[in-house]
């Protein structure tokens, strides 16, 4: 069939996951290093050995293998599921601490518990991960057998046609039918298409999660061949393998002839797509099997961690001072113990070796046993502990009801939960993510003059006005669905229209409607209808189609080159900033005055609105710029630079034809949620495409700022604070007070004129840096002198040079406004601000879109969430949550990140203290039997105490717990300052616990000490049951004083773990007699729990051990109650 081969020419920058790559991470988009990478080939009817120019250079360089359509996602197979699942868990630090005591516990010297009990725990933990990870490959197994063994049609060349294949067969080369409703099996080249027209339509909602359909097309290239795309030979070189579904760049050499011809994303199908209405499409494989996109794009992982885990990292250091603190006094105090015998020392049954000789060594050898002995101070467990309530808790937070709308929320990252409870800023997109993205034609500036309806039209339509509405009819990647050839003679014929850009649907769609009307669209070709008022007659002309220039965030427009006759036409539409520079000096200044105040109308309003134009050319100017556009394209190295600088250089010299505006409306509860964000002591910031005037608009709707009466315009730099708050929330009084407050605004740019002014009068001039930083300087001073509060606003170019020269700089000056507004932002100057805000800010940054555009923001920030939205799934395959509103942030932060934090937090003071306790319970019984390491515990309640006896109701209150009810989190929102400034988790949190263990430990011990010493029907065994019951019971009761909610998941749990407890020792006692050698528990709990003595000191102690903390509690909760108290 086809083969290909990969040759080291090509030089891309973007991501490409190939292990016989290097990789290279970018430090900064302004500096790009030179990436060498392999191209990809693949030659169909055409042997790789014939050897193309590009490639003699290389010939010796070995050949890579064909690649084939075999998925394989599974991890393990038989042989190597053991060994290497064992790797993959001895790479956690926690089991290879557990591993490295065990072994130091068989060293005879220095045994300090039983090595066959040392066992459990750590085998226990390897086993359950085991069968986990082996039913989720099993899983994967099954689904990779079941998609490779789909049946599809291959082309065969020997009998010239399509025999069925199962997908696990084809390989890259290979030509493949793909029918309607039936699902693409690898990325593919489209070849031919059984569309008269080129073209063939797909959904795509298994890749993007976009119900529209897609349309793609056959290079143009194919469609003037004479004989069927699968009998020609070419060669294809393209990118190699990499996880990119958005783009593809390539390009084809025929054998037959030099020229090379582009192809790109538009003649591409990925991977599980599905086709619609089309009847077959045949395709070349490109990428197969593993290396196709969506196979390494669905592999990508997101590495975050929670700000919470720097203060357990914290405390598990002051833990290991505390334990190599005791074990070394311990050590020191067994050799003064041994040499307090003198010479004696060899009467002594159990000093085996001289104390006097050696002191090194034996000191050594104690401490080392001592380690064994205390190893649970350092509570490595917890990270394991703490694995498993996060990912409990994501799955409470994925089933409430409250955050799902058209789909649940997603949560992809598991080990940031605490953060959402700590996050001081919010940087968020605007449209999609604040608005609903669902666009409605509102108006329209055409020539100068104001239409809102086709009536408005005049009787004899202007060409200004038919160029117009053309542009908004062909101009776009608007495709119609359903064409019916046989219907486009009927005047009332109206088709339908589908497309992947929400501003070209709705300006097409306005088209039709005032009477120019796109009826037809090939690859080749477009017919408009064009309509007279009264619809009773028309002209249908054909527009041949010669060159589509698409939008990009570069240019910020779009253009469509075509020829009506012997005329050749340039229509475009974009953002105002970008196309009125380039209008001609022979536009009317008149109505240019017109459209720019018209403009500024629209955005007043809060409209989205897009400048139309338009340019006539002669054929030789097109011909000589159509060279260097064809040269742009093939290229293989930046070809999207390349044809938006070549795209550029048409675009100039426009006549315009005037403005759109449409409305994009806010979504519901935007205002509500980013009002109660402000409450609560979150910042917003505002980073959005649009103009100036439609951003503050939004904001202002949005509950973001409050301007009475203001000025859109820089000149205008200050409110007047004397009208009234527009809402009232169902918030308290004193966060009502706090929206009610007017918003100071502070334009960058009006700031940066007087630093200019001040540079002139002083007849100097200061370079860039110096004026952001003076500019920055003067901005901070007015901030600072403000006692209402601020918001600044910053547009793209001014945003560019100061993250050029003073990024940090500028985020420190403004990190106290309540918001900032940046105002024609790019994809990369998101990104870069969040980064450097990271370096800045102490709080947790969370940032939230619904585009590709948005994308790099997500990532880079502490906590990213998407929007499920109308621009596909790129944002959500990169967030760590997606949800379906914006409002969902309200009740995901002040509720659930909240309760995640306390929980958390509870959870690891909870396991620091209980450990000690253990710990210092045992550093006790060291007094009493010469600091041997001897204890009078059973070795299995020293193994399961901290395993399984006590740790099923913390696990119950990490997951139920909730500090303040949903209801009062959300209608006192200031409540989110108690775990944004983690006032629950301090370092005196610490060491108040260890304290409070240290307490309990002595009353544990003591109290049992002095009951039971004179006492000669207490033997050792039985003593260390008294113990190890009276710890356990009051590590589960003090659960109940911890948490702040008391339910029935507590009570069972708790009464679970006793019964678990009490079950446990008495099976034990009753059936092992000798299971340890030098260790019978046979009937001590039996005989223990007969003794009024033991349930009266068990009593005892148990109250007094716990009475500290309750008094102290209520004292607290009396006084200085955190949540009584007011947040400013």
């Amino acid at each position: 069939m086809g083969n290909f081969v990969a040759v080291p020419t090509f030089r891309r920058t973007y991501h490409v996951s190939r292990t016989s790559t290097r990789r290279t991470t970018l430090p900064s988009d302004s500096q790009i290093p030179t990436l060498e990478r392999e191209n990809y080939h693949v030659y169909y009817n055409l042997s790789s050995d014939i050897e193309p120019s590009l490639w003699i250079t290389f010939k010796n360089r070995r050949k890579r293998t064909s690649q084939t359509n075999r998925i394989r996602t599974t991890r393990y197979n038989i042989l190597t599921f053991i060994p290497k699942n064992l790797f993959e868990q001895f790479r956690r630090v926690a089991n290879i601490y557990f591993a490295i005591l065990i072994g130091l516990n068989w060293i005879p010297i220095i045994n300090a518990i039983s090595k066959m009990v040392a066992f459990i725990p750590l085998t226990v933990i390897l086993t359950i991960t085991a069968v986990k990870d082996l039913v989720e490959d099993l899983k994967r197994w099954r689904s990779d057998a079941k998609i490779n063994k789909q049946m599809a049609e291959m082309y065969d060349k020997k009998s010239k046609t399509f025999i069925p294949c199962r997908w696990q067969d084809l390989s890259v080369g290979n030509v493949v039918r793909v029918r309607t409703d039936q699902t693409v099996p690898a990325d593919i080249l489209l070849l031919s298409s059984a569309s008269t027209e080129g073209t063939c339509y797909l959904d795509t909602a298994a890749i993007d999660g976009e119900t529209n359909l897609k349309q793609k097309s056959i290079p143009s290239c194919f469609l003037n061949v004479n004989k069927a795309a699968e009998e020609t030979s070419f060669e294809l070189q393209c990118d190699p393998p990499n996880d990119d579904i958005y783009h593809f760049c390539g390009r084809i050499l025929f054998s037959t002839g030099t020229n090379a011809h582009p192809c790109d994303n538009s003649n591409f199908l990925l991977r599980g797509c599905v086709l619609r209405i089309t009847e077959y499409v045949d395709g070349l494989i490109v990428y197969a099997g593993n290396e196709t996109k969506i196979i390494k794009s669905s592999r990508q992982t997101i590495s975050k961690h929670a700000l919470i885990e720097r203060y357990i990292n914290r405390d598990v250091l002051f833990s290991s001072l505390i334990l190599t603190t005791i074990c070394l006094v311990c050590a020191g105090l067994s050799i003064h113990w041994e040499r307090t015998f003198g010479d004696k020392w060899m009467f002594v049954p159990f000093i085996i070796d001289n104390p006097f000789s050696n002191i090194a060594g034996n000191f050594f050898a104690n401490t080392l046993r001592f380690v064994i002995l205390f190893q649970v101070m350092v509570p490595i467990a917890l990270y394991v502990s703490l694995d498993l309530v996060r990912v409990l808790q994501m799955y409470t937070i994925a089933r409430d009801k409250h955050l799902k709308y058209e789909h649940p929320i997603s949560c992809r990252t598991f080990t940031i939960n605490e953060d959402l409870g700590q996050i001081g800023y919010v940087f968020t997109d605007k449209t999609g993510t604040l608005t609903q993205n669902k666009l409605v034609f509102k108006m329209m500036s055409v020539g100068g003059i104001h239409y809102s309806d086709r009536s408005e039209l005049p009787a004899e339509t202007d060409t200004i006005t038919e160029r117009f509405l053309t542009t908004l009819a062909i101009c776009n990647t608007s495709f119609i669905v359903h064409d019916h050839p046989h219907l486009r003679r009927s005047l009332d014929y109206q088709p339908k229209y589908e497309g992947d850009n929400a501003d070209d649907l709705v300006l097409c769609q306005t088209a039709s409607q005032f009477g120019v009307r796109m009826i037809s669209r090939s690859a080749q070709t477009i017919i408009v209808r064009y309509l007279d008022p009264s619809n009773s007659h028309n002209r249908d002309l054909e527009y041949e189609i010669l060159c589509l220039l698409p939008f990009d965030s570069t240019r910020k427009r779009m253009s469509i080159i075509v020829r009506l006759d012997d005329q050749i036409f340039l229509f475009i539409k974009g953002a105002e900033s970008s196309i009125w520079p380039h209008l001609s000096a022979l536009n009317d200044s008149r109505m240019k005055e017109t459209v720019e105040q018209h403009s500024l109308t629209f955005a007043e309003q809060g409209y989205r609105s897009l400048l139309v134009a338009y340019r006539q050319l002669s054929l030789r100017e097109f011909e000589d710029w159509f060279q260097r556009y064809r040269h742009a394209a093939n290229a293989l190295d930046n070809r999207e630079e390349a044809i938006s600088d070549t795209a550029t250089e048409i675009e100039v010299d426009l006549m315009l034809a005037g403005l759109t505006a449409v409305e994009d409306k806010l979504q519901d509860g935007v205002p509500r949620a980013i009002a109660t964000l402000r409450c609560a002591g979150i910042k917003v910031w505002l980073l959005t495409g649009d103009k100036q005037a439609t951003a503050l608009s939004t904001a202002q709707a949005a509950s973001l700022i409050n301007i009475p009466q203001t000025s859109l315009t820089d000149s205008q730099a200050s409110t007047r604070n004397n009208a009234p708050a527009a809402t009232i929330w169902d918030f308290d009084r004193s966060a009502q007070a706090r929206l009610n407050q007017h918003t100071h605004m502070i334009y960058y740019s009006s700031q940066l004129i007087e630093i200019d002014q001040q540079l002139r009068n002083q007849e100097s001039s200061g370079s860039d840096e110096v004026r952001t930083e003076k500019t920055i300087a003067r901005m901070a001073d007015v901030i600072a002198a403000q006692s209402s509060p601020v918001s600044v606003v910053v547009t793209g170019d001014d945003l560019g040079v100061i993250l050029r020269y003073k990024p940090k700089e500028f985020i420190r000056a403004v990190c106290e406004c309540q918001s900032v507004l940046f105002c024609r932002v790019s994809a990369r100057q998101k990104r870069e601000l969040v980064s450097a805000a990271k370096s800045v800010f102490k709080h947790r940054i969370l940032a939230i879109g619904d585009g590709a555009n948005d994308v790099g923001m997500i990532r880079e920030s502490h906590c990213g969430v998407a929007v499920y939205g109308r621009e596909g799934s790129q944002a959500v395959a990169a967030g760590d949550f997606a949800v379906d509103r914006f409002e969902c942030l309200r009740r995901l932060l002040l509720v659930h990140g909240a309760w995640c934090f306390t929980r958390t937090s509870e959870l690891i003071l909870y396991t620091f203290m209980h450990n000690c306790a253990y710990v210092f319970v045992i550093f006790f019984h060291q007094f009493f039997n010469g600091y041997s390491g001897a204890v009078s515990l059973h070795s299995f309640y020293l193994t399961l105490y901290a395993s399984l006896f006590t740790v099923l109701p913390q696990c119950a209150a990490a997951l139920f717990d909730q500090h303040v009810p949903a209801e009062r989190a959300l209608h006192e929102p200031q409540l989110y300052q108690y775990t944004l400034h983690a006032k629950c988790y301090r370092m005196w949190s610490y060491w108040l616990n260890i304290l409070d263990a240290i307490w309990q430990s002595a009353v544990i011990f003591f109290f049992a000490y002095l009951s039971y010493r004179n006492e000669s029907y207490i033997d050792l065994s039985s003593f260390g049951f008294s113990i190890a019951f009276s710890m356990t019971v009051t590590s589960i009761l003090h659960v109940l004083l911890q948490t702040s909610r008391v339910d029935i998941s507590l009570i069972s749990s708790i009464a679970f773990s006793f019964l678990v407890f009490l079950g446990f020792t008495l099976v034990f006692d009753s059936t092992c007699i000798v299971c340890i050698p030098g260790e019978s528990p046979y009937q001590v709990s039996y005989n223990t729990l007969r003794q009024g003595r033991f349930w009266f000191t068990t009593i005892l102690t148990i109250i007094t051990a716990m009475l500290p903390r309750f008094t102290i509690k209520c004292l607290y909760n009396t006084i200085r109650h955190p949540f009584t108290m007011k947040y400013e």
